[in-house]
């Protein structure tokens, strides 16, 4: 195995119990531990708790623009190029194909965007007709 391969993505356990995302080469790990059912990275004078859930992920990425849609993702909103409400599902790629990757969106996440949704689309409208009224007056004071 390559030193590439042997870097992960942990928690680093701050002396005030808080944590932080951190990055450490395997190489460096003097030894591990299970802590609570943990395992626990000890590198030098540091500790660093495995990742195990994707809420201690999204605690640290939400931030970042990452969103549990559902309990079995935890979805870069940034990346998703489209929603299908029929489906219940984000993609993130156009066009959209049998073959696309997809994360599921709870239900109430559903509900939560459609609303979302229909709030921008009627903001939309509005912008367009205040543009197409201010072209009218336009129009009439050139004349």
């Amino acid at each position: 195995m390559s030193d590439e391969m042997m870097y992960m993505t942990v928690l680093r356990l701050r002396p005030d119990g808080s944590t932080e995302l951190a990055c450490i080469s395997l190489l460096d790990v003097d030894y591990m531990e299970i802590e609570g059912r943990k395992i626990v990275y000890h590198v030098d004078q540091e500790k660093y708790r495995h990742i195990s859930t994707l809420s201690e992920l999204e605690e640290h990425l939400g931030q970042e623009g990452f969103d549990m849609l559902d309990k079995t993702n935890l979805v870069n909103l940034n990346r998703v190029t489209s929603f299908d409400p029929v489906q219940g599902k984000v993609f993130f790629r156009e066009p959209v194909t049998s073959q696309s990757k997809y994360a599921t969106v709870a239900l109430i996440k559903q509900k939560l965007i459609r609303r979302e949704m229909l709030q921008s689309a009627a903001t939309h409208i509005r912008e367009i007709l205040k543009k197409i009224k201010f072209n009218e007056l336009k129009r009439t004071f050139a004349e």
